[in-house]
């Protein structure tokens, strides 16, 4: 499945196997997911509330992912980011299988699981046993306190108990703070999930509510505000005030626990490696991260031996994505590149990784996916801090 297929309503639209997001190439083998939560950008391609679908089998799926253009040896690889892959028996079969192949193959990459739903016993012995092997598998649970009307068949308590469970494991896990919507924003709700993920997590990676114009009705029925708000479908994520003013108190409110505005910089944390994304001295590491000393050291250490971003080493990467003819301009002082051109999001990611620089384009076109910083898109809050 070399591209996404046309969306024709009510028919199920499909991914590429293997593609490049914001931060790490994804890996989809299983596409579709049972579960029916509101803001789920699988709403608007006919894949929520749906049966998984296998479009690859594990051979087939490993084989896409090393001969990708996008892969490279150290860049993160995140599974089953069009399923949950924890939800049915047979997905979380396929993720064992593959799991055991990624091991035998020595995939140096970092491995992301994404997931909302109970992680079985079988499965935590699935990933301590490739982890033990070499492989670097990072679980990401996705918790915001939200209750059923909005997450539609996810069982909370379970997915709280994974907390526990993956450190009881020694399995490194990532909270992913998101969405935010007004019902999650209270400072009651907000303390519980900050409290827990503190206790059990390496750190934090928060984001707002990425709001496409086609979901926008269904999500105005729980935020009404976004109906009546310009510019929510163009920005990169929006934000109700309450959660915007608690998370970047985060620092203050747990101190030493990191939070993240930036999902380069939780993998990096996790990982013990330096940013290779840009983002380091820019405004979102210096006013956003909470980022601890000794990681904001490493960054730095890192980018004062890195090697120099020079005109012909972004002219040959250029060439390499497919983007030899447009003009370019970059920034030193900011370890910004401009390109005078429409990139996909994919191509615009690569190339962030390829320099090791901020990428900036004159948008993303077609694009598949929501609007993204890289083109140019900001956060928008809405309303009024409680």
């Amino acid at each position: 499945m070399n591209g996404m297929r046309a969306a024709v309503p009510g028919q199920r639209v499909f991914t590429p196997v293997v593609d490049q997001h914001a931060s790490w190439i994804a890996v989809n083998p299983i596409q579709g997911c049972p579960k029916r939560c509101e803001y789920c950008f699988l709403h608007e391609r006919s894949q929520a509330g749906v049966a998984p679908f296998q479009v690859a089998t594990p051979a087939e799926a490993e084989e896409m992912l090393l001969a990708s253009p996008f892969y490279g040896p150290e860049r993160a690889v995140a599974l089953f980011t069009w399923t949950d892959v924890m939800a049915v028996a047979s997905s979380r079969a396929y993720l064992t299988e593959f799991l055991g192949r990624l091991t035998t193959a020595g995939l140096p990459n970092p491995v992301v699981l994404i997931t909302k739903c109970r992680i079985p016993g079988n499965v935590i012995d699935a990933i301590t046993a490739a982890r033990e092997s070499g492989l670097r598998v990072i679980v990401y649970l996705s918790y915001s306190g939200l209750d059923a009307a909005v997450e539609a068949g996810i069982r909370h308590e379970q997915l709280v108990a994974n907390f526990p469970a993956m450190s009881e494991a020694g399995i490194p896990v990532v909270h992913y703070w998101r969405p935010a919507l007004p019902s999650s924003a209270t400072v009651e709700t907000m303390t519980r999930v900050l409290d827990l993920a503190a206790r059990y997590a390496a750190c934090t990676m928060a984001a707002g509510l990425k709001v496409e114009a086609g979901a926008l009705g269904r999500l105005s029925r729980h935020w009404p505000a976004l109906a009546v708000t310009a510019g929510v479908t163009k920005a990169e994520c929006v934000y109700p005030a309450a959660f915007w003013e608690f998370i970047h108190r985060a620092g203050d409110l747990r101190p030493g626990y990191p939070v993240f505005h930036t999902n380069s910089c939780a993998l990096a944390y996790v990982l013990g490696e330096a940013d290779r994304f840009g983002v380091h001295g820019s405004d979102v590491c210096t006013a956003r991260n909470s980022c601890p000393g000794l990681q904001r050291d490493r960054c730095a250490a890192a980018l004062s031996t890195a090697t120099p971003v020079t005109a012909e080493r972004i002219g040959a990467a250029l060439a390499s994505r497919g983007l030899a003819g447009p003009g370019w301009d970059f920034d030193s002082g900011t370890r910004t590149l401009a390109v005078r051109a429409v990139i996909p999001n994919a191509v615009a990611s690569a190339l962030t990784q390829d320099l090791g620089v901020r990428v900036v384009s004159g948008g993303q076109g077609g694009d598949a996916y929501w609007s993204s910083g890289t083109s140019g898109a900001q956060p928008l809050v809405i309303g009024e801090a409680r």
